[in-house]
């Protein structure tokens, strides 16, 4: 399969800077990070709340048990006996914490001692909803620093008093924010580990087959030939690709060599067929050169009596029958030539002036052309010469101008113009021989050339073509069809050659 360049921008170029297994990679390490830092929040929250709750629950031990202790000493609520036993309790087991009591005086709490005297506050609603229920309450204060705090009334039947202890939980809060940290540190450090993990898994696994693949895929188009076959690597899937691949890779090459074959077979075919044409052609010139001989013969002793005629005649002009003459002289040489070796006579080379064939051509045509209402004319050389010589056999060039002036003027329609233009190309000599006609189809210029192929029915033998190209190679030139929008063009090349008056290049 040969390599094809196209000018069209490439659509396989990746969308991304990285390779698969770069933003697989990516991915994982996105979600791996998202995932681990979010269930680690998650499990850091969980905890901070319940030590939190912990916190609160020996907040409530604490107190209930200071309570009860200064509940037993003191069952009345006698100030100095409540004052000293609450002394003597804080010394020893209340580090850390805060605790103020509240004595019941005229219907109000009042504040009578603390564990920092500095921090006497006046008791709130909470100390008072507590006393009012005979029911602990507990609250939770989150600044200036976290705190626990915990309201339970004093005395055995009736209350006499409040107990408010606070618990600081900022050690708690401190060791959350270092938790936190910490937690975050290996989550990352995780996620990196893993993606890591996954793209060098990916490479081996995903990417070196995909890589494999493109590689004999990329050589496969942009090279000669089919490229190599894919090398089975990685997972079995991409094994299996793979070696679909080399499948579908040597059945395209098997359906190209039998495409190759039926082709070369059609073409041995084709030849076949020429060559059966070509002697079908030969066999039925030979023919009709025996059956045309004789009445030519005929036909040009009528004509050379009618020319003495014409000229006995006063004022009596053979002009045209000199014309008619000569043609029916070169078709009577051709025909001979045809029954002594069955093939056209070798060009016999000489300084012609292209333009004087031309001319005489039209003229033999006039009764052709006046029928079908066709204006014809040799327009002169684009540079202004008056001659055009060229190196050739007038009489093969007669019947190439003629075969193809006849078939302008069948396909012309009425009205219709012929033009001969007549020029040199460099080293070459220049006829075209263009119509204003119909044109030709896509169907009839694919066989143009074969012999016997004609549009013309049975009125048309399909040799015209064929013969006046044939004729043209001979004298080292050629004929081809010049693509035109309109009518149909046709361009006859000859040698260059000499003007003998001159002896320079025409």
């Amino acid at each position: 399969m040969d390599g094809v360049r196209s000018d069209q921008p490439r659509r396989d170029a990746p969308a991304f800077p990285i390779g698969l297994a770069g933003r697989l990679a990516t991915l994982i390490a996105v979600l791996a990070v998202v995932l681990v830092l979010g269930a680690t929040e998650i499990a850091l929250r969980w905890s901070a709340r319940s030590r939190l709750e912990d916190a609160r629950r020996e907040a409530l031990t604490v107190g209930a048990t200071l309570a009860s202790y200064l509940t037993r000493v003191t069952p009345t609520g006698q100030r100095d006996s409540l004052m000293d036993a609450f002394t003597h309790w804080a010394r020893n087991d209340l580090s850390g914490t805060n605790a103020t009591v509240y004595l019941t005086q005229r219907g109000r709490l009042v504040t009578v001692t603390a564990v920092d005297s500095s921090l006497l506050v006046e008791a709130d609603p909470l100390d008072s909803i507590a006393f009012t229920t005979r029911i602990e309450q507990t609250a939770f204060i989150a600044a200036p620093e976290p705190t626990w705090r915990v309201a339970l009334p004093l005395g055995a039947g009736r209350p006499f008093g409040v107990l408010d202890l606070r618990v600081s939980t900022q050690r708690l809060a401190d060791w959350a924010r270092t938790e936190r940290r910490r937690g975050y540190a290996l989550a990352l450090a995780s996620a990196l580990l893993v993606a890591g993990g996954v793209a060098w898994l990916v490479s081996r696994w995903v990417g070196r087959p995909l890589t494999e693949l493109g590689r004999v895929m990329t050589e496969t188009r942009t090279g000669s030939g089919w490229g190599p076959e894919a090398t089975p690597i990685g997972p079995s899937e991409f094994k299996a690709l793979a070696r679909r691949y080399n499948a579908l890779r040597a059945a395209l090459i098997q359906r190209e060599r039998e495409s190759e074959a039926r082709g070369a077979l059609l073409a041995v075919e084709e030849r076949t067929r020429a060559v059966d044409r070509l002697a079908a052609m030969a066999e039925t010139i030979a023919g009709v050169a025996h059956e045309v001989g004789t009445p030519l013969n005929t036909m040009r002793g009528h004509l050379q009596l009618l020319r003495s005629d014409l000229t006995e005649l006063p004022g009596g002009t053979p002009d045209r029958v000199d014309l008619v003459l000569g043609q029916v002289d070169r078709v009577t040489a051709i025909v001979r030539q045809s029954l002594e070796r069955y093939q056209w006579s070798a060009p016999k080379p000489a300084a012609v002036d292209v333009t004087a064939v031309a001319e005489r051509v039209l003229r033999f045509l006039e009764p052709s052309l006046a029928d079908a209402h066709v204006e014809a004319r040799v327009s002169p050389p684009p540079d202004g010469r008056a001659l055009v010589i060229a190196r050739c056999d007038p009489d093969m060039v007669e019947q190439i101008l003629l075969n193809l002036c006849k078939n302008a003027i069948e396909a012309s329609r009425s009205g219709g113009h012929l033009v001969i233009t007549v020029g040199i190309d460099g080293s070459t000599t220049e006829v075209l021989v263009a119509d204003d006609g119909p044109g030709l189809s896509p169907t009839v210029r694919a066989q143009l050339f074969s012999p016997f192929a004609t549009t013309k029915g049975p009125d048309g033998t399909g040799l015209g073509l064929t013969v006046s190209r044939r004729l043209a190679r001979a004298q080292h030139g050629d004929l081809v069809l010049v693509p035109t929008e309109h009518g149909v063009t046709w361009r006859l090349t000859l040698p260059l050659g000499t003007d003998g008056r001159t002896g320079g290049t025409a």
